[in-house]
């Protein structure tokens, strides 16, 4: 009983319990009564039906076809892969200008006033400007 519970029994060994459940495990009876009366028998030739049916698609012919279509599949993604890298992602002049003026439509216009600056300190990441101010 406690293999059954663990879930460590055999079929044989839970069709030996559930045959010589007594009245002392009434679940165990009922349980056992269920299994007997829902018990389905497999049909005649299940197994060599199964069996043929497995050996059909295993066989070397179409093994041979699925890996040929597999390899095909392949070289077919890669051609497609080569032909779109191999393509110039160069825009024209409009599409640039058209990009530049949707980027500058995301800002808000503001009033930029140009003032007279001079160049206090210049370096490769900073310039300091100055104003007449």
């Amino acid at each position: 009983m406690e293999k059954y519970e663990a879930g460590n029994s055999t079929l044989e060994e839970e069709q030996i319990l559930f045959e010589t459940a007594d009245a002392s495990t009434p679940k165990l009876k009922a349980l056992g009564a269920f299994k007997k009366a829902h018990k389905k028998a497999p049909p005649k030739g299940f197994n060599d039906t199964l069996w043929t049916s497995f050996e059909g698609k295993t066989s070397r012919k179409r093994r041979f076809s699925v890996v040929m279509l597999s390899a095909a599949a392949s070289v077919v993604v890669l051609i497609m892969i080569a032909i779109y890298s191999l393509q110039p992602k160069t825009l024209s002049y409009a599409e640039k200008q058209a990009l530049l003026d949707e980027a500058l439509s995301m800002f808000p216009e503001t009033e930029q006033i140009q003032r007279a600056q001079h160049i206090l300190y210049e370096d490769d990441l900073v310039i300091v400007y100055t104003s007449p101010e």
